[in-house]
């Protein structure tokens, strides 16, 4: 590998290994069809552990640079990030499997940040607070992989900090699920503005622990999502 891999600094873990993977696919130094080394092997040369390692090729799987096979490992698919025309496709296709993501949503979430307005500890709304503070700062490079796993620990957050067990394993299959939709979403700049106004709103109305504006912040954020999609999958139709 001629590339050198630099050590990975503790801020923002798994977003850096993601940028690294993207950067040696992306130059070339991984071709399409490569199988990538394997876990320890990235373990060890970025200096992270096993869980950083397998969120990050998550994240690259979601993009579509990578496929992960089971028992066979990593291989590289695409070497280039998405298209806008690519992109747009591919919620036009998977239209109809992002809408029930989204109306299980509707359901549990709202839920989740009503009872985190509750239960949350200081620690929790703290996390929540740094999160959004991170996503913001995120926004304004338009850093469209940094923001969507900071999306998703912000969301994870606010559902951990429910403190109802059964809702945080839902939201963990849920989180599992939209990843892809994630990181595509918001290689779109308006999407990105889309979610930052109303993360806002949901952390003013944490901090003020105010449950009806919590909870209607966090189902008009949903419908701005939805409204988002269709309109795609929409323009999609008319072309």
């Amino acid at each position: 590998m001629n590339q050198k891999i630099r050590k990975i600094e503790r801020v923002s873990i798994t977003d850096q290994v993601v940028k690294q993977l993207q950067a040696l696919i992306m130059s070339g130094e991984f071709k399409i069809g490569d199988k990538l080394p394997t876990e320890n092997d990235f373990c060890a040369q970025f200096g992270v552990g096993r869980s950083t390692v397998r969120e990050a090729l998550r994240v690259l799987a979601a993009m579509g640079m990578i496929q992960i096979q089971a028992g066979k490992g990593a291989y590289v698919t695409k070497d280039k990030d998405n298209s806008f025309d690519a992109i747009k496709y591919w919620f036009a296709e998977k239209h109809a499997e992002l809408s029930e993501l989204i109306e299980v949503r509707m359901g549990i979430e709202p839920l989740a940040v009503r009872l985190a307005i509750q239960r949350a500890s200081p620690e929790s709304i703290k996390q929540i607070q740094e999160i959004h503070q991170a996503f913001k700062l995120a926004a304004i490079r338009k850093d469209h992989i940094e923001l969507a796993t900071l999306d998703e620990s912000f969301h994870n957050a606010i559902i951990q900090a429910s403190g109802n067990s059964l809702l945080i394993k839902i939201g963990k299959l849920i989180a599992d699920s939209m990843m892809e939709f994630r990181a595509r979403s918001f290689a779109v700049i308006e999407n990105i503005n889309h979610a930052t106004i109303p993360h806002e709103k949901i952390v003013e109305a944490i901090l003020k622990k105010d449950e009806r504006a919590g909870t209607l912040a966090m189902i008009k954020h949903l419908e701005i999502s939805k409204h988002d999609m269709e309109q795609v999958a929409h323009e999609i139709e008319k072309t």
